[in-house]
């Protein structure tokens, strides 16, 4: 069902596909919030100053667990 590349993919970062998966949809979680966070800032600067920042960060950081 997968290609090798996505077999060769899932070995380079150590999971499994379902292990993957939730990391993935996770990711997609925390960076949704941060694109509605940039957008209130947008219209108002005071609010989510570094929201965005802050989650990307923590998604980088992740990986590297």
């Amino acid at each position: 069902m997968f290609s090798k590349q996505c077999k060769a993919h899932l070995e380079d970062v150590g999971e499994t596909r379902w292990q993957h998966f939730k990391h993935a949809m996770w990711v997609s979680w925390q960076l949704e919030k941060a694109a509605y966070a940039v957008a209130l800032h947008a219209i108002a600067p005071r609010w989510f100053k570094t929201y965005a920042t802050d989650k990307c960060k923590e998604v980088l950081e992740s990986r590297k667990k």
